[in-house]
């Protein structure tokens, strides 16, 4: 099976349950989802990965990240990183946009 990285940030739960609708829709179609929160971080690097990235994420309010997210997005935001850091990632980026305030 071919291996890729599904994270999701999520602040009522909507995200995840999408994430691991890929998840296992994914396995149908011969792939396995390393599927973990965004807020895990211990258990994925993004510094060294090689397979696909799919980062499923649900906002709040006006677009803000959930609260699963603030440091991740913090941390991929670090103005002191290289510009081409994340380069060699080939990745996908889901929104969903919560109706519920």
């Amino acid at each position: 099976m071919r291996r890729f990285l599904l994270l999701y940030a999520t602040q009522r739960g909507q995200a995840k349950a999408i994430a691991e609708e890929i998840s296992e829709q994914a396995v149908a179609h011969g792939f396995s989802a390393d599927l973990h929160c965004v807020s895990e971080s211990e258990k994925y690097d993004l510094k060294t990965e090689s397979a696909p990235l799919v980062v499923v994420v649900s906002t709040t309010g006006t677009g803000d990240p959930p609260d699963t997210a603030r440091k991740f997005v913090k941390e991929i935001q670090d103005k002191t990183l290289p510009a081409d850091f994340f380069a060699h990632l080939r990745y996908g980026l889901g929104q969903i946009q919560s109706l519920v305030q």
